[in-house]
């Protein structure tokens, strides 16, 4: 069990601005409710309970709106999983202030613990999640496993969304091979800093693949001129640690401020 307060003496932690936050601003918690209800419409019309999130590049703000989508939509009384997919540098861990290499999704894909054993709660809500557990050095493959097709099954039985969080889909090929088994994709795309052949690349990444995108998520927008970003973040997805089982954990928040990495246009 984990709740959404601060965790003092911890600078590995990230800063997760949440939408819980009680002086999170008017426009920052409607703009993710617009998005639950614009999947909850998708729904009545469309299978859309395991929902893949991805982006072009690192640090496009993805994996926070991951967080704030699944504790939206556990804010309508549904059931939600969040699970970490980026299994090369997963970094939920770093919001929640759990270590780095706790048991989790890899390790029951190969069968070592069980998902109800890594399956953590949310304190005060119906969302739980569900960390990347040990780096393997097949991430790709490990995700588009019958193993991992059955997870899917499973969670879907379970939750009423699955919320997946993948690596950026111009730098790998994990989130078009999870994709298959997925009902669709949101698309984040950050404001200013990535080049649209990129972002056409990587849209084209996912259609070849057969990924259904759902819709797209602009993050960072400002109404002002923010001028250009000159540099690209490509972080390394190609370190390997050792696994080992982690204690409890407890996320760090912070309220949001007008110009925010995570301001989103739906």
């Amino acid at each position: 069990m984990f709740n959404l307060k601060s965790r003092k003496n911890k600078p590995v932690v990230k800063s997760l601005c949440s939408i819980a936050d009680p002086n999170a601003p008017f426009n920052y918690v409607e703009a993710y409710k617009m998005l639950c209800t614009n999947i909850e419409f998708l729904k009545a019309t469309q299978k859309c309970k395991s929902i893949m999130t991805t982006s072009t590049l690192a640090n496009e703000g993805k994996t926070n709106i991951s967080i704030n989508l699944a504790l939206t939509l556990s804010g309508y009384n549904k059931s939600v999983c969040l699970v970490e997919c980026d299994l090369r540098r997963p970094t939920i861990h770093r919001y929640i202030a759990s270590n780095k290499n706790s048991y989790g999704l890899t390790n029951v894909l190969k069968g070592q613990v069980e998902l109800s054993s890594v399956l953590h709660k949310v304190s005060g809500t119906k969302m739980s999640i569900l960390l990347a557990g040990s780096i393997p050095p097949n991430p790709s493959e490990l995700l588009s496993s019958p193993n991992m097709q059955a997870l899917v099954k499973e969670l879907e039985e379970q939750f009423d969304y699955v919320i997946y969080d993948t690596p950026p889909v111009y730098l790998v090929t994990d989130a078009a091979a999870l994709g298959r088994y997925m009902d669709g994709v949101i698309f984040v795309i950050k404001h200013d800093y990535t080049e649209k052949g990129m972002v056409i690349q990587a849209k084209k990444n996912l259609e070849i693949a057969g990924v259904k995108i759902l819709g797209a998520i602009y993050s960072t927008y400002q109404n002002k001129t923010t001028g250009s970003y000159s540099k690209y973040n490509y972080y390394d997805y190609y370190s390997h640690d050792q696994s080992k089982k982690s204690s409890s954990i407890q996320p760090r928040t912070r309220t949001p401020k007008k110009d925010d990495d995570d301001y989103i246009e739906v």
